[in-house]
């Protein structure tokens, strides 16, 4: 059984929302990033968690209650 998860679902619960928003910065600051995918995470693809993956995620979180 493969489940698959969108980028940006970084917690991985199927849902792209505040709750993803709270675990790329904690993965950002590595703390606490038990449970969270960097991969799902680095929404640029650049290999890197950064400011840049974060405002990536806010503006889909922001296109997504339009």
């Amino acid at each position: 059984n493969v489940q698959t998860h969108a980028a940006g679902d970084v917690n991985k619960d199927g849902e792209i929302n505040v709750a993803d928003l709270t675990a790329i910065i904690k993965c950002c600051l590595e703390v606490d990033s038990e449970g969270i995918s960097k991969k799902l995470a680095d929404l640029n693809a650049d290999g890197e968690v950064n400011v840049s993956d974060i405002t990536l995620l806010i503006r889909i979180i922001l296109q997504a209650k339009e």
